[in-house]
């Protein structure tokens, strides 16, 4: 069993998948964490809901409907926001071909639980060790 993040504030999550069960799945996965997530279904929608609120990480895949996809969403977030960890998932694009914002993290589908986990937390861990103390 996972353990939760130590007892610092929840990590606020947001997360963009447009497929209803991996969604599902994934907020599950992330909530076991102790992180609080806001899921949405396309970038377009995530990027209003970046600058809405702020947050620990941004979980995103790369092919939304809408506008824009989840790579560039990576591109504005990491420019709106340098310390947000960025996780950048996808099963049909070569993620390694195309530059990641610096820090970024591809994740490729299909994932297993372990790696899902490893790194999230790895994201998380890195950007809080990045942030000013408060």
């Amino acid at each position: 069993m996972i353990e939760p993040l130590p007892s610092a504030p929840a990590p606020r999550i947001l997360l963009v998948e447009d497929e209803r069960m991996i969604r599902e799945l994934i907020v599950f996965a992330l909530e076991d964490l102790g992180a609080t997530v806001k899921a949405v279904e396309t970038a377009d929608e995530g990027l209003a809901a970046l600058e809405q609120a702020p947050w620990s990480l941004l979980l995103t895949d790369v092919q939304t409907p809408g506008m824009l996809d989840g790579m560039q969403l990576a591109w504005r977030a990491q420019s709106q926001a340098p310390e947000l960890a960025v996780v950048v998932m996808s099963g049909y694009h070569d993620g390694f071909a195309l530059p990641l914002p610096e820090g970024a993290v591809f994740l490729p589908k299909p994932w297993s639980i372990d790696q899902f986990y490893q790194v999230i937390e790895g994201q998380l861990a890195r950007c809080s060790a990045v942030r000013p103390a408060a």
